[in-house]
């Protein structure tokens, strides 16, 4: 019994060699780690997901492991894209970056699947190197920051070139994207796209501005492309 065992072990192992499969998972692993922290490094802290992070480590790996199992046995293969093809990944990758990450490491696995080690390693500090410097320079700055900005003023106030010296004054440029009534036909709502000089003087900005909407609701927040 356990001879008949041992010899299905050995006719289902023959032409796996361990040490290059254990060689191309190892290397799977330490380019993930690699794009792990070059990822944690870019992206924001406040919408960084560790989960994601452990996505990341897990996937050049386990990419690099059935590149190498399957690589000489056609039958593997198939077997292996039908069980792929039946799962449901009910998870939705709603930020691109995250998308580009993801195909990044899929790639870090195949070409250590295929033992191509020197070349894994290439792709990967290019592709770190890239993305450290576009992050760098598209850090947010303190001049000409986009923004939104919202007022609410009294439905008895006329607003039409009231604000216009203020933001004048404080922002590069600015336009008005949207009105509607709000509070019941009470409140106005003006929305505004604008790009602040000076983050620094949002403040001033701000109050300013309450001088000029009575004090109502006013609030500066992300640019937002669609307001409504």
């Amino acid at each position: 019994m356990f001879q008949e065992f041992f010899t299905s072990l050995t006719e289902i192992n023959a032409g796996i060699n361990i040490l290059e499969v254990s060689a191309s998972v190892i290397v799977g692993v330490l380019l993930g780690l690699i794009l792990f922290f070059a990822h944690k490094f870019t992206t924001d802290e406040f919408v960084y997901d560790k989960n994601f992070g452990l996505v990341l480590l897990f996937v050049p790996a386990t990419v690099a492991l059935l590149i190498s199992v399957t690589s000489s046995n056609i039958a593997r293969a198939l077997s292996i894209a039908g069980v792929l093809a039946i799962i449901r990944y009910r998870s939705t990758l709603t930020n691109p970056r995250d998308l580009v990450f993801i195909f990044f490491s899929v790639a870090v696995g195949f070409a250590s699947g295929v033992k191509m080690y020197l070349g894994a390693l290439i792709f990967v500090v290019i592709g770190v190197v890239v993305a450290v410097l576009y992050t760098l320079f598209t850090a947010e700055k303190t001049t000409n920051v986009k923004k939104t900005l919202k007022i609410a003023v009294p439905e008895s106030i006329d607003y039409d070139g009231v604000f216009e010296p203020v933001l004048q004054k404080y922002t590069k440029s600015h336009k008005l994207v949207g009105v509607r009534v709000i509070s019941g036909g009470t409140l106005i709502e003006l929305t505004y796209s604008i790009k602040i000089k000076d983050t620094k003087d949002t403040k001033a900005f701000i109050d300013e501005l309450r001088t000029l909407n009575a004090n109502f609701k006013l609030s500066i927040q992300e640019y937002l492309p669609e307001p409504f």
